[in-house]
């Protein structure tokens, strides 16, 4: 009986935060027809990370959203793209559809993009390459790559390494890729560009350097909580199991 009085209120505060926080109605549907499991996943991805402000709250919030709903950024990307057919509606549009990984549709707009004079920035190339890369057609993606002649800040810099290390060991430029990595790894947050550096140097047979950097994984995710690792954990899965292989 309590646990129902409580499961009753807890839709009501949802049910109220929804209405003036102007949050997606298909919350509604949730709330109502799974009492707990939908209040509860409200809770978590709407009310919690307004009061804590924490990124790996947002990004919860955003996988979820995506897992209810996921063609939604896409589908109002297409509307907006409908309604004004502007530059920044295709490249919106672009972007939702890689973020989908439908990347042969997103190559299509992007090629659109960037041939026009107003499209041509670094930016944009950088995610026609990577959905180039993405796609399989990596000597095109490297191409793109190679044709950049801005100036990106560091962080944005780092990304285009990262990609163009991906692409040279796709190439089978193991070696050059390897000289990329070793000079971005530490540089680079979360977990996918140390492993990837760990996953080229087992391919050329450097497996204490490839230990070093599984290690080195490992010691870094025991500071992070299962949000905070959230997409990566069949990485990290790889890289536990990798490591007992290389200790064997």
């Amino acid at each position: 009986m309590h646990f129902f009085i409580i499961t009753v209120l807890i839709q009501i505060i949802c049910v109220v935060h929804l209405i003036k926080s102007g949050a997606n109605k298909l919350w509604l549907t949730a709330i109502i027809f799974l009492p707990f499991a939908g209040s509860a996943a409200y809770f978590l991805v709407e009310i919690l990370p307004g009061l804590m402000g924490n990124k790996h709250m947002r990004h919860a919030k955003k996988k979820t959203l995506n897992t209810i709903n996921p063609d939604k950024d896409v589908r109002l990307a297409r509307e907006r793209l409908e309604i004004t057919d502007s530059l920044a509606n295709r490249i919106a549009l672009a972007d939702a559809l890689a973020e989908r990984d439908e990347h042969k549709q997103a190559i299509e707009l992007y090629q659109e993009i960037i041939a026009s004079p107003q499209g041509r920035d670094g930016n944009t190339a950088f995610k026609y390459a990577s959905s180039l890369f993405q796609d399989g057609q990596f000597a095109a993606a490297l191409e793109i790559l190679e044709r950049l002649d801005d100036e990106p800040v560091e962080s944005e810099l780092n990304r285009r390494l990262l990609l163009r290390a991906r692409i040279l060991e796709h190439l089978d430029r193991d070696q050059d890729a390897a000289d990329i990595f070793v000079t971005i790894v530490d540089k680079l947050s979360g977990i996918e560009p140390r492993c990837l550096y760990a996953a080229l140097l087992v391919k050329m047979g450097r497996n204490d350097e490839a230990r070093a950097q599984l290690q080195e994984t490992l010691k870094e995710t025991k500071l992070m909580d299962r949000i905070q690792i959230g997409d990566d954990q069949l990485i990290l899965n790889w890289a536990k199991a990798e490591l007992k292989k290389l200790k064997i």
